[in-house]
């Protein structure tokens, strides 16, 4: 993989400075977003600061009335366009593209390989986007909406963090870029508890990466890998932010996701996992944010401490066709020694199932 159009941290975070306060006052994010990177595709390599990079393309812009001062510690311009980015009317993929181009700042054609689409269909999709952006330019978040707006900011760039995970691109670290993006977030927004929890789950997640994939390329189950092959050094600056995040409280999903990232990495080895907190960290987190995954992830645990005909008999009460619930009930039907049903169940979610690793693994566990 590589890092050959990333920005560096500290240029991420400037370039994002500038193009919130640009944006939320020309009220066009294409013009914005085309002004800011003329400048840092000339600049990159001098590390200018936020206020010399919005001052230079200020001028791009063709502004001629005053650059607007704005403190360093008000990040309220770049939580609008972010907001504006993540805005629900928006389609999920078309929020994924804009925060690749607006957070990440990846040139569209970088943006187009991963979608696996061409470079004239994403600028025209990005395009789109921006259009629809456009009339939430005008609309700054209230204060008190801060770490809601925040959060479906956070869950955006979640998602494309997990994209990277689960369909690796060749070209294009995602999850790396999905971490450094965090980072900049949780320098922008110091006072949200969120921002640090997320970037725990990713550090804690990522740290396993030398672990997860076997030298055929399939997956490797969580309690089946390496644990001498996990970075000791991400897991300990991820347990480092959830504390922090834990201090500031209050408590928030990302906040718990962490947590049960936290107990699965820190128990000695995958027997000695406290399945019983796991489980009610995840009746915790049915509460602030019940979804299909969750509820999932929870039947997982729940087998582990009341045995898997229980958490069958609740599992097969969704209602669900996903890949990831046909994968469930399979591993829950092969445990009670149902496996002929289990074959049926993991054929299910292997048709459903869109990455060729993760394909490999269903077909892997149907044929095994």
């Amino acid at each position: 993989m590589t890092h050959s159009v990333s920005l560096p941290r500290e240029l991420r975070s400037a370039r994002l400075r500038a193009l919130g306060v640009l944006a939320v006052h020309v009220g066009d994010l294409g013009e914005a977003l085309d002004a800011v990177d003329d400048v840092v595709a000339a600049v990159r390599h001098d590390r200018p600061s936020a206020d010399s990079l919005l001052e230079q393309a200020w001028a791009s812009a063709g502004r001629t009335d005053p650059v607007p001062h704005v403190p360093e510690d008000d990040a309220s311009a770049v939580l609008t366009v972010l907001s504006a980015c993540s805005h629900s009317s928006l389609p999920m993929a078309a929020r994924i593209a804009l925060m690749l181009a607006v957070a990440g700042g990846f040139p569209t054609d970088e943006i187009a390989r991963s979608f696996a689409v061409s470079d004239a269909t994403m600028a025209r999709r990005l395009a789109w986007s921006q259009d629809r952006a456009r009339g939430l330019l005008g609309q700054p978040v209230p204060p008190e909406l801060t770490a809601q707006h925040l959060n479906c900011v956070l869950d955006v760039l979640m998602l494309v963090f997990d994209d990277g995970i689960v369909h690796p691109h060749c070209h294009l670290d995602l999850p790396y870029e999905a971490v450094e993006t965090m980072r900049v977030l949780v320098e922008q927004f110091p006072a949200e508890p969120e921002p640090r929890a997320a970037l725990a789950i990713m550090l804690l997640t990522r740290a396993r990466r030398d672990a997860r994939v076997a030298p055929d390329g399939s997956l490797i189950p969580f309690g089946e890998q390496d644990r001498s092959r996990w970075h000791r050094d991400e897991i300990d600056e991820g347990l480092f932010l959830l504390r922090a995040s834990r201090r500031q409280n209050p408590t928030g999903p990302y906040q718990v996701r962490a947590t049960i990232q936290a107990e699965h990495v820190t128990a000695a080895s995958a027997a000695d996992t406290d399945w019983d907190r796991i489980l009610a960290l995840h009746d915790q987190l049915m509460i602030l944010a019940p979804s299909d995954l969750v509820a999932l992830s929870r039947a997982t645990s729940l087998a582990e401490v009341r045995g898997a005909d229980v958490a069958l008999e609740l599992v097969e009460g969704f209602d669900l066709d996903s890949h990831l619930y046909h994968a469930t009930r399979a591993d829950l039907l092969a445990r009670l020694g149902h496996h002929e049903e289990a074959d049926r169940a993991w054929t299910a979610a292997v048709a459903r199932v869109r990455s060729a690793r993760e394909h490999a693994r269903l077909r892997g566990a149907l044929e095994g």
